[in-house]
């Protein structure tokens, strides 16, 4: 009895669902790649070319050992561009441009030797993601697929937002204060503009955005699996990064989680919901499929 439950357990959950938010994954990714990699395009050349610039001090020794010349840097970028395009592009060229330009990007990175942070851990969990999934295929709005993909990426996001708001809730209560947030809006490397200091001023307010943030993280390992909570516990994750985005600088961290969330939504309502924009919005179609 107990192996025929587990057995329909395991059925049900691996049982070929709707695929269309692989689609949607796609192309949000590729413009969150695109974004990332126009933000270091400004400092590349010194970065990466000048012996006093260099920041040994990364995941390799790849800085120490090689310097690249004027050309490879920019040659290194420009490369990270094409497979930005052929993930836009779609089908064949799509797992061709997701691995060139992640290569163009770990080139960069251990070029530069800079330490390896959020962003580019969340970034290779992703990466695995995708390449397991059937994010290259057209017209997915109309296929279902093995949720597998579906549900290793659940697994990487239950663990980011699950591992860091029961932290913060068990172990950090200047989160809950608001210390932690106040310091934060103003700290020397990801401090935001005139509004994130104006609000590190209020004590309340940072309080209130405080427990907001561990709400959602300590809640999201659980709502997100609760089909009628998870569209409501997405739409909170996206307020929370688009507010952190309009506050503080934390790179390409909120990008890139809001990428794959069309891929988190429940396959049911992100149909329609897909269904819905396409039908209102015909020249997504265009990308999209």
């Amino acid at each position: 009895m107990n192996v025929a439950t587990t057995d329909t357990t395991l059925e049900r959950a691996f049982t070929p669902t709707g695929a269309g938010g692989w689609a949607w994954a796609r192309v949000l990714f590729a413009l969150a790649a695109l974004a990332a990699h126009l933000d270091r395009v400004v400092s590349i050349r010194d970065a990466l070319v000048a012996p006093t610039m260099v920041l040994a001090s990364g995941p390799t020794v790849l800085a120490r050992e090689v310097l690249m010349s004027g050309a490879a840097a920019w040659a290194t970028w420009a490369l990270g561009l094409v497979g930005i395009a052929g993930m836009l592009a779609g089908s064949r060229f799509a797992r061709a441009g997701l691995l060139l330009w992640f290569v163009s990007h770990a080139g960069v990175l251990l070029g530069c030797g800079l330490n390896v942070r959020a962003p580019e851990r969340l970034i290779l969990f992703l990466v695995v993601a995708l390449l397991a999934s059937p994010f290259a295929e057209r017209g997915l709005d109309q296929k279902a697929r093995s949720p597998f993909a579906r549900w290793l990426l659940l697994i990487v996001y239950a663990s980011l937002y699950g591992s860091t708001g029961w932290m913060k809730l068990l172990e950090e209560p200047g989160w809950r204060s608001g210390e932690v947030l106040a310091y934060d809006l103003v700290d020397r490397w990801h401090a935001g503009g005139a509004l994130a200091a104006w609000l590190s001023g209020h004590p309340l307010l940072c309080a209130l955005l405080g427990w907001g943030t561990v709400a959602f993280e300590a809640t999201f390992p659980f709502l997100v699996l609760f089909p009628p909570a998870n569209p409501w516990v997405l739409l909170a994750g996206v307020a929370m990064h688009g507010t952190i985005g309009a506050l503080m600088d934390v790179g390409a961290l909120g990008t890139m989680a809001l990428a794959m969330y069309p891929v988190l939504l429940d396959p049911e309502r992100g149909r329609l919901l897909s269904a819905r924009l396409l039908a209102r919005f015909p020249w997504l179609a265009r990308m999209y499929r």
